[in-house]
């Protein structure tokens, strides 16, 4: 890899890490928001939704303005756009308003992933397993950091300070991606012309692409319901009721990321990408359920499991995506991964709330867990491109 590329890689798992921290900070500190409001989980999960509805509507949208506007444009403008609304946050006491600025938060965020990863997929494509699982890493990095800061400021400012010393990483990132990125290069016209033939005829390429999304869909249920609620899960439903101690196990979800994204991603290289998702899927499904069952003083251990696959899953899907992707619309396809992807969160967060409140969250993550082997069916289905059968099929 070239010092340019590493370089872009490094920023953009930067950036890839802010943005999960951005995601996740509403989550780790919603059992004081909870409190303070005194709001029951099911409203807590409809709060909570109201990021995650234009985090994962948007990204497609954010794809496609990509071939209007600069990726640099958009990923400057969705950290800054995210960081200045945190900081307002801070300062406003109404509930409904507070809710508004989170929507427009999720905004700013849903730049990033179908942007940042197509640059590094085009970047990096005799090596795109790596790369992306190395990406993944950074945003793993953000997912493991943000609960540890989040609680030590939580405990020493409570949550509103919080909020607003979050945004000042986010504005200096801001500038630095603006100062840094690459200009990207003028496509060639008989490439986007060719693009265009295969988007409107080669269905067999577009129809694998909408079944790899759905069974990303599908799996990402279990990641998507521990980061709405894993931080309410162990201080309501395990009881730890230090607020650190319990931010912590929350990292411990996250921990693993830090190798197991660039690891899979490495071996979906050298070996087959479906078989190494088929693996990852049931991983994470029984370490899930192994979470809901596992003594609270052990609980680090199923913790740690989960997040190995999760962050795995996401590496090597996302490889697979721009291997059968035409280039010219990996960006549309990848912001359409990431939207219908978060999509789940905006029904799963009231959906698990109102489940904990009739019943318990342990509940609501083994049905998750029974959920998530559907995918495979799916994965099953997705077919490559030629030149990558032998390697991937």
């Amino acid at each position: 890899m070239q010092e340019r590329s590493r370089a872009q890689l490094a920023l953009l798992a930067t950036s890839h890490g802010m943005n999960h921290a951005y995601q996740l900070l509403t989550p780790i500190i919603i059992p004081q928001i909870t409190a303070d409001y005194k709001l029951s989980n099911f409203t807590a999960g409809i709060l909570l939704s109201c990021f995650v509805l234009s985090y994962s509507l948007l990204p497609v949208l954010a794809g496609y303005l990509s071939r209007i506007f600069s990726r640099k444009l958009l990923l400057t403008l969705g950290f800054a756009v995210s960081a200045f609304t945190f900081l307002v946050m801070g300062f406003v006491d109404n509930i409904a308003i507070f809710a508004l600025l989170l929507f427009i938060a999720g905004a700013g965020g849903s730049t990033y992933h179908p942007n940042g990863i197509s640059i590094l997929a085009e970047t990096c494509p005799t090596s795109r397993g790596q790369t992306l699982g190395l990406h993944q890493t950074g945003g793993a990095i953000g997912s493991f950091v943000a609960p540890v800061v989040a609680g030590v400021l939580v405990l020493s400012y409570t949550w509103r300070p919080t909020l607003m010393l979050f945004a000042i990483p986010g504005i200096v990132l801001a500038v630095i991606l603006w100062f840094s990125i690459s200009p990207e290069q003028p496509r060639d016209k008989s490439n986007t012309k060719q693009a265009s033939r295969t988007g409107r005829f080669n269905m067999e390429i577009y129809g694998s692409a909408i079944i790899l999304i759905i069974a990303a869909f599908i799996f990402a249920l279990g990641q998507r319901g521990t980061d709405a609620f894993a931080n309410q899960y162990f201080t309501y439903g395990r009881g730890i009721q230090n607020f650190l101690e319990a931010s912590l196990l929350f990292a411990t979800l996250k921990a693993a990321g830090l190798f197991s994204a660039p690891l899979c991603g490495r071996l979906s290289d050298i070996y087959n990408r479906k078989k190494v998702l088929i693996a990852l899927v049931i991983i994470e499904s029984v370490s899930l359920y192994a979470i809901t069952v596992t003594p609270t003083t052990l609980l680090a251990a199923p913790c740690l499991v989960f997040g190995f696959a999760s962050f795995g899953l996401l590496a090597v899907s996302d490889a697979l995506l721009a291997d059968i992707t035409p280039e010219e619309y990996r960006s549309t396809l990848f912001g359409a991964n990431v939207t219908v992807s978060f999509t789940s969160t905006i029904f799963l967060s009231p959906i698990l709330g109102s489940i904990a409140d009739l019943y318990s969250f342990d509940v609501g993550f083994i049905l998750l867990s029974a959920l998530m082997p559907l995918s495979i069916l799916f994965i099953l289905k997705v077919k490559t491109k030629p030149a990558q059968q032998n390697k991937n099929t």
